[in-house]
């Protein structure tokens, strides 16, 4: 398969990570992609978050559980008649990031 990554919210954090298992994890992740093959959990379409079905009109969204409790997100493209399906990973986010892009903080009543 093709796999790009978005130039907004994927590109900037790969970049910047430095060379380690989260790294490594990444790649490996890209690679089995690229391999026409598909890796992690596919995500309920009631979790998938309004900030991705508005950025890219996502229908289906898989997680990839990383090293340290990172997460690398990805979609599928629009398949295109006798065209390679294309990966867009949108997103790659510590557990922090990601427990807050998915809505599972509670607010805390005072």
């Amino acid at each position: 398969m093709d796999v790009r990554g978005d130039k907004k919210d994927f590109l900037p954090t790969y970049e910047n990570l430095p060379k380690g298992p989260i790294k490594n994890a990444v790649d490996e992740v890209i690679q089995t992609l690229k391999n026409d093959s598909i890796i992690g959990e596919h995500v309920k379409h009631e979790q998938i978050p309004n900030y991705y079905k508005q950025r890219h009109n996502v229908q289906v969204l898989y997680r990839a559980a990383l090293p340290k409790g990172w997460r690398l997100i990805y979609t599928f493209q629009t398949f295109v008649k006798g065209e390679k399906p294309k990966v867009l990973v949108l997103e790659l986010m510590d557990h922090n990031r990601y427990n807050k892009r998915f809505g599972y903080f509670k607010k805390k009543s005072g």
